[in-house]
């Protein structure tokens, strides 16, 4: 399912994060600077240990891909000839991960979760300069084994 371009009008397909045509960012994508706090507990291990899982909503994902463009290809090639870290790709990475992290939390939530356990990330380039970024956990519901006030629940 395309989404329409606010900036030019033209239609890009869903999963792209940016305008084929101008460049211009999906709307409700990240900015450059990336999210800066999830609004929810996330954890790679499949439990909680501050925390009861209460029920298992199912799993969720978070998806981006993201185009590589010319300049950064040079400077990636320049990189690679004399070495060092390539600071315009791991700037991609950086969105990438925290698109698809915020996407997956959005779905979490949409389920009624407050949590999402189980969190991986996997990585795939698609053609010669697409990067794939797909979030993927279980969303569930928690209860915290300590009170906000530090008393243990009844």
């Amino acid at each position: 399912m395309p989404w329409k371009c606010p900036s030019c009008g033209s239609e890009t397909d869903l999963g792209y994060n940016i305008c084929w045509t101008c460049q211009a960012p999906r709307p409700g994508t990240d900015s450059d600077t990336g999210i800066s706090r999830l609004e929810m507990l996330v954890t790679t291990t499949p439990t909680l240990t501050t925390h009861t899982i209460d029920a298992y909503l199912g799993p969720v994902f978070g998806e981006t891909i993201y185009g590589a463009n010319v300049l950064r290809d040079i400077f990636a090639a320049v990189t690679d000839v004399v070495g060092g870290r390539s600071g315009a790709y791991e700037a991609l990475l950086i969105r990438g991960r925290n698109t698809a992290m915020a996407e997956m939390t959005q779905r979490a939530d949409q389920l009624g979760a407050n949590a999402v356990v189980g969190m991986h990330f996997d990585y795939s380039t698609v053609g010669n300069s697409m990067l794939m970024i797909c979030c993927i956990g279980t969303a569930v519901t928690v209860t915290p084994k300590i009170s906000p006030d530090g008393q243990e629940p009844q």
